[in-house]
């Protein structure tokens, strides 16, 4: 540090002094400034800057005088009681009201009344200085920190924005009184609105819905808004700059000010790729229950051609008969008559079974109907009775003494009928003729719902394979997909049943659903 010139009364060096104290605006460099100006003009050799706090005193700045220079030695640190001993002036820097630190001067004798002037002179300058430098320091540090909030603030809104274009959500902000939504930029993308339009009425935002969901979502939101609920709504809109159909799942909050609510806060989302995705999914698992469905027709070939064959047998039989009641001599009406009614009944049985098959193998919209549970159960075993026959499978069938109708799709429920009949036909494959049994019952669990229960007697499931036996792909089959009782399962629970498989005694499996009835 350059030395400092000795000490002077000199009013110049005082006015001097003063101006380069007030050009100090950082507090940091301006507290040793003040020491050195006090040993400088006030002749004194050390002069300590304290400020009290939390009952300590401590040192910010310390100045000593050797009768040729003045410099700073030690600050931002705890007075010792010796630091404090011996001082022959204290001056409090205080300025409107408040106290910013004090200045003891260290003496070998007492100033005189000039110099006493002129430190307290000094010291009340340094006041207004160390006020105006801390006011000037506290100013920067708030610029600082506004400028910091604004950057976090720029940082947030453009991740916020980003946030919403990777995600396809915009948010929205609906003043209810103005009857005015504000749209983010990619809720404006969203709607397809023109660029700069960024607030539009709740009439204009009804004109984007779809014609075929405007009326339920407006119902939906007026109800909400009614009573101050949360809404939440799925629909789809008509792009104002394309006029493409986009489907959007959206939910609103109300903000809830002096107990009332003004506006609300909300997000859209576009799934339309999560819709066609879904819809894709649902025509992959329709083809594959169609083609397990085909399987399961192909497995039971021999069992369905003998069924098919009988009937046709038939036909040919009565035809002839017919033939030799009209080639007599008397031609025999009557009897003709009989054989050829026969011969309608036997074609529209075997029409039943092609019709059936048909069904099992189109690929079709389910349709939910009232249907005879113990119908279907019987016609479902008719197309596999010639392969219960030809397996030497004994068949024990306990239905209940009255009809039971549940609500379901005949073609859904025969599959998975079909499929647990024809999986307990291969579990048996093992086991010996004479202990093979097939046994299905359907009785009513209560009045609400019926249990159907398909039980075989072979080797029965490992108990690993247990848990997993209604996997997508998991089989136990050595040519199986693994696919039929994936699907079964999914068929039961879209009927709001669930479907079962547990271990029987003394050997086996039984499979069971449950569905509920309908009068």
């Amino acid at each position: 540090m350059p030395s400092d010139p000795r000490p002077s009364d000199d009013d110049d060096a005082l006015l001097h002094t003063l101006c380069d104290l007030s050009a100090l605006l950082d507090p940091i460099l301006l507290q040793p400034a003040i020491t050195r100006a006090m040993c400088r003009l006030g002749a004194a050799r050390r002069c300590l800057l304290l400020r009290h706090e939390a009952g300590l005193a401590l040192i910010q700045a310390e100045a000593r005088y050797d009768g040729l220079h003045v410099c700073n030695s030690q600050r931002y640190c705890i007075a010792q009681p010796a630091d404090l001993q011996g001082a022959k002036l204290t001056l409090v820097l205080n300025h409107r009201g408040q106290v910013l630190g004090e200045l003891l001067l260290y003496y070998d004798d007492a100033p005189g009344a000039a110099m006493l002037r002129r430190v307290q002179h000094l010291a009340a300058h340094a006041a207004v200085a160390l006020s105006n430098a801390t006011e000037h320091a506290r100013a920067l540090l708030e610029k600082e920190q506004l400028l910091v909030a604004e950057r976090e603030l720029r940082t947030s809104q453009e991740l916020l924005k980003q946030g919403e274009r990777f995600n396809h959500t915009g948010s929205m902000r609906y003043l209810v009184r103005e009857d005015l939504m504000f749209c983010s930029d990619e809720l404006c993308r969203i709607y397809g609105l023109p660029p700069g339009r960024k607030c539009i009425t709740y009439d204009e935002f009804a004109a984007i819905m779809h014609p075929d969901d405007r009326q339920e979502v407006i119902e939906t939101v007026n109800a909400a808004v009614a009573m101050g609920g949360t809404i939440r709504v799925e629909h789809r809109i008509c792009r104002q700059d394309t006029g493409e159909v986009r489907y959007l799942s959206g939910i609103g909050k109300p903000v809830w000010m002096d107990g009332t609510f003004t506006e609300y806060m909300g997000t859209a989302t576009d799934i339309t790729v999560r819709r066609q995705a879904e819809y894709a999914i649902r025509a992959a698992q329709v083809d594959m229950e169609r083609v397990a469905r085909a399987n399961t027709v192909g497995q039971l070939t021999a069992s369905i051609a003998h069924e098919i064959n009988q009937p046709l047998m038939s036909i040919v039989s009565n035809a002839g008969a017919s033939l030799r009641w009209l080639n007599r001599p008397q031609p025999d009406l009557e009897h003709a008559r009989a054989s050829l009614r026969d011969i309608i009944s036997e074609g529209q049985r075997a029409g039943g079974i092609i019709s059936s098959l048909q069904n099992l193998t189109r690929n079709r919209s389910p349709q939910f109907e009232r249907l005879n549970l113990h119908a279907l159960i019987r016609h479902t075993l008719m197309l596999s009775r010639s392969e219960l026959e030809q397996r030497e499978v004994t068949l024990a069938l306990s239905l209940g003494p009255a009809d039971v109708h549940v609500l379901g799709d005949t073609v859904q429920l025969q599959q998975v009928l079909l499929n647990l009949v024809v999986n307990a036909i291969d579990a048996m494959a093992a086991v010996p003729e004479n202990a093979r049994t097939l046994a299905i019952s359907a009785s009513c669990c209560n009045e609400e719902r019926v249990e159907v229960q398909v039980r075989d007697s072979g080797e029965g499931i490992c108990a690993e394979a247990m848990p997993r036996i209604f996997d997508a792909f998991y089989t136990t089959k050595e040519n199986g997909m693994g696919m039929g009782l994936a699907i079964c399962r999914s068929i039961i629970e879209t009927h709001r049943g669930r479907l079962r498989v547990a271990a029987a005694v003394p050997q086996g499996s039984v499979f069971s659903f449950d569905l509920p009835r309908v009068p």
